[in-house]
């Protein structure tokens, strides 16, 4: 398995979620651009974040996140020995991932594509997680869940109704601290055991 095509792989998964908004708090999604029901895209969204563990109700960033990893490690053909080795570090708390990445060696300050973001909301052992699509000219393009849609609502910063795409200062936003990133090369090294 190649980096780039677990990277392609990984932005392909979450974007096929972009565009979701919740239609119960924390629990179900429907895309309002389109006609008729989501209610399999949501059903499926529910069932890649439930081996978090993630509970309904439960904030979903890192849910999301860890979801949208081990469906593209298996469509790659990745063994489930392999994606428990990620699983092992990664879970719905985001300070928690923060922590045992950093621990692991794994945690890096450089944003690339397909890297996953973890940030800390102020000094609090709350975070917010996304997935980076790009960085240029010192911003970052990301896919993030449990998000506001824009920057312009209250809950700019860290959560919100929908799945979508952010674009996010790689440092901080507002009193959300970018603590580091899981790069792509981090997630193969970790389920390839190098």
């Amino acid at each position: 398995m190649t980096e780039t095509g677990f990277l392609n792989m990984l932005l392909r998964e979450a974007g096929r979620f972009v565009g979701l908004r919740e239609t119960v708090s924390n629990r179900a999604w429907d895309k309002p651009s389109t006609a008729g029901s989501d209610k399999a895209l949501s059903d499926e969204l529910r069932g890649v974040m439930r081996p978090a563990p993630w509970e309904d109700g439960w904030a979903y960033c890192a849910a999301f996140t860890e979801g949208m990893v081990v469906v593209a490690l298996r469509r790659l053909g990745m063994g489930e020995k392999e994606i428990a080795r990620f699983a092992k570090l990664h879970g719905p708390h985001v300070m928690s991932n923060v922590r045992a990445f950093r621990a692991a060696g794994l945690l890096s300050q450089v944003p690339v594509p397909g890297a996953l973001w973890l940030a800390q909301h102020g000094t609090s052992d709350r975070g917010h997680e996304g997935i980076v699509v790009g960085f240029d000219d010192g911003r970052m393009a990301t896919i993030e869940a449990n998000t506001s849609a824009g920057a312009d609502v209250p809950a700019k910063e860290r959560e919100g109704d929908w799945i979508t795409n952010r674009v996010r200062n790689p440092k901080s936003n507002g009193i959300l601290m970018t603590r580091g990133f899981v790069t792509p090369a981090a997630i193969l090294k970790l389920v390839m055991g190098s």
